[in-house]
């Protein structure tokens, strides 16, 4: 039974890893151009790396003429199967189809359609290594793009492409996804850059593609076209600007724009207090006054060219918003403070005294409703001023518990309630209780007055900390 076989093509992946900001790209002059030229019968790659592949010999071995795994050959599609035996065919215009003994015109071209254009033939298998691998000497400050063309004959593979430069000690590398695309021909391209140096001219570089998969009855595919060649820059420019003026104890934020030059980019930020920062757009917080001034940033590319530019930073100062109060402490007997505040011109203000009121003066007197849930009172005055900068300040004032030895209830408005406000349980000395409720005891017990004398209580409140506290003691009453 003749043996026939399609195999799928290997597809690589190679990623752009670097991509100019902004740059115009447009291909220059060419370092070195692979075609493979027009062989009919099978030749060796100069750049086929030793003990890698081995070449297939058209008068070799069974596993040689049907270029077999770990087998490669430099020849043109069409007579690949030129070597016994003539019924072996690699490849057809159709990646799903058997061609007939004897027939040549369904076998596919290079890339660029030339059905005598010869390609390099790789059957990968299970053979991890180079597949081509070329030194060469690049002169530094430029950006260079090694490509190559592929036709994937039979799946599934994984391609890598990798620039080493000894001179500088850098690899750049791409490891492609699995592939598993068959009969066309693709282009892929990998772009790095050779940066400026102060003290050489050139770099001694090696270009290299990797088989980086292993699979038997697949990984077959052709490469064609491998180009190695110049990349144009435009000229690195930069701008910087930033969002001032800012108010203090805000935020400031450095931005810089870019067009030309190659990435990856480094940048260098300095400023006053000795700031520093390696961020594109750097963001400072909380403002200060000692924050005003010129930052300077410093770009550098991938390929050493340099641009410098500053921007100048304006931080206002915040208006004064520390008021003065005439006392931290209130209870339910002296419930009120004053408050006030130098004013500034331009400067509006708004007052919360922690209770649900609000003032926009620059000084008076709040009462406070003093209840047993109220352990404390957050007062805080905001200034602005007219181009919109401001600054809080915050003060706590706390709430004490006053509980009179002796009250009035005789209608004079003065003492005339115990203890308004608290949670309060009243007894007579037979431990009968006359009151319990929130409102403040008023003397009467099932609405008659009564007698004049000692009575006990019990008291519940929240203390400062947010804790339930209990007091208990003795009261008089007199009319």
């Amino acid at each position: 039974m003749l043996n026939r076989r399609i195999k799928f093509v290997f597809l690589f992946f190679f990623g752009l890893l670097l991509v100019p900001l902004h740059a115009q790209t447009t291909y220059g002059d060419t370092i070195f151009f692979e075609n493979f030229g027009q062989h009919t019968t099978r030749v060796s790659s100069l750049y086929m790396p030793a003990g890698s592949y081995t070449f297939a010999s058209a008068s070799g071995s069974s596993n040689e003429k049907e270029i077999q795994d770990g087998y490669y050959a430099v020849v043109d599609p069409r007579h690949i199967a030129d070597a016994n035996p003539s019924s072996y065919f690699w490849t057809s215009t159709s990646p799903t189809s058997f061609i007939p003994t004897g027939s040549r015109s369904y076998y596919t071209t290079d890339h660029t359609g030339d059905t005598n254009g010869a390609v390099m033939v790789i059957n990968a298998g299970t053979t991890v290594n180079y597949i081509y691998k070329r030194a060469v000497t690049l002169k530094t400050g430029f950006r260079y793009r090694f490509s190559c063309w592929i036709y994937v004959v039979a799946r599934s593979s994984q391609f890598s492409m990798e620039v080493i430069n000894s001179t500088n000690n850098t690899t750049n590398t791409f490891l492609g996804p699995v592939l598993t695309k068959e009969g066309s021909w693709i282009e892929y391209n990998l772009d790095f850059p050779v940066p400026l140096s102060a003290t050489d001219t050139v770099n001694m570089v090696i270009a290299g593609l990797q088989n980086n998969y292993k699979l038997i009855d697949g990984n077959d595919y052709y490469i064609d076209d491998i180009l190695l060649s110049t990349l144009h820059t435009d000229p690195l420019a930069i701008t910087a600007s930033n969002n001032s003026p800012v108010c203090q104890e805000s935020g400031i934020m450095l931005s810089l724009s870019s067009t030309g030059g190659a990435s990856p980019f480094t940048y260098v930020w300095t400023g006053p207090n000795g700031f520093t920062s390696t961020n594109q757009d750097p963001v400072l917080s909380n403002a200060s006054l000692s924050m005003s001034g010129v930052y300077t940033v410093t770009v550098t590319d991938a390929l050493g060219q340099t641009a410098m530019a500053s921007t100048n930073v304006v931080v206002n100062p915040a208006p004064n918003a520390d008021f003065v109060l005439s006392s931290y402490t209130v209870n339910n007997r002296h419930n009120s403070i004053t408050y006030s505040i130098e004013p500034q011109n331009g400067v509006t203000y708004l007052w919360n005294f922690g209770d649900g009121t609000t003032d926009s003066q620059t000084g008076s007197t709040h009462y406070y409703s003093i209840t047993g849930a109220s352990s404390e009172f957050v007062v805080w005055l905001q200034a602005v001023d007219s181009i919109g900068c401001s600054s809080t300040i915050y003060k706590t004032i706390e709430v004490a518990v006053f509980i009179p030895t002796v009250f009035t209830p005789n209608g004079d408005g003065v003492n005339d309630l115990f203890m308004p406000g608290y949670d309060l349980q009243l007894f007579d000395r037979n431990g009968t209780i006359l009151y319990k409720g929130i409102s403040g005891w008023d003397g009467t017990y099932k609405n008659k007055r009564a007698d004049n004398d000692t009575y006990f209580y019990l008291l519940y409140y929240i203390n400062k900390n947010h804790q339930l506290q209990v007091r208990k003691g003795y009261v008089t009453l007199k009319r």
